[in-house]
């Protein structure tokens, strides 16, 4: 299969999700499919064979990008969004796997390259603001009917937790993968052969 992966994150960083987003392109990469990989400017390389990575361009005032929304994460999202764009334009992907918020950005492509997604869940975008801005709480309504749709669209949702899960049922997801974090404690190895000394925190 040809797949472009969307990660909406520095990466690779020994850190949550960019964890995660390495373990699935280890896997498909021992699969044999050829994946296309959209990310931040900042993070390490990655060697695996079939994986190619596309960075958006280094940004001079956006570093030190941390988890959870934030500006620096909404400008880089919007340079993520138009290489996905183009790449998709000129690629013929068979499937789109996208990380977090990048979801919307797959739901986009759908529409306009009848490409199908997988959505790898590892929160809710509208519960994250709602807790960190409560004074945007009416706003969130309309990021919450964009995550059902998102949900309702999306070939296969793959939440990180049971909580998660029962969102993804709420919005009608027609296809629920429940895949938990994996704790990568006392010294297990990463998928770039370092060592994690923490577990997986977005």
């Amino acid at each position: 299969m040809r797949i472009l992966l969307l990660a909406p994150q520095p990466f690779y960083e020994d850190r949550g999700t960019p964890i995660a987003v390495a373990l699935v392109l280890r896997v498909l990469s021992e699969r044999g499919d050829t994946v296309d990989v959209v990310t931040y400017h900042e993070g390490r390389g990655l060697d695996l064979e079939h994986v190619t990575l596309h960075r958006i361009p280094r940004l001079p005032f956006v570093r030190g990008i941390r988890p959870g929304f934030s500006w620096k994460k909404v400008v880089c999202d919007a340079f993520v969004l138009a290489a996905a764009v183009r790449l998709a334009a000129w690629g013929r992907y068979d499937l789109v796997h996208a990380v977090e918020e990048a979801v919307f950005i797959a739901v986009l492509l759908k529409w306009l390259f009848r490409v199908p997604y997988v959505y790898d869940m590892d929160s809710s975008l509208a519960q994250q603001l709602r807790e960190r801005f409560p004074l945007l709480a009416p706003a969130t309504r309309v990021l919450d009917a964009c995550e059902r749709l998102a949900l309702r669209h999306a070939t296969a949702v793959v939440p990180v937790c049971e909580a998660l899960a029962a969102l993804a049922r709420r919005g009608h997801a027609s296809k629920i993968v429940l895949l938990p974090d994996v704790s990568l404690l006392d010294g297990a190895a990463d998928p770039l052969g370092s060592t994690v000394g923490a577990p997986r925190a977005g």
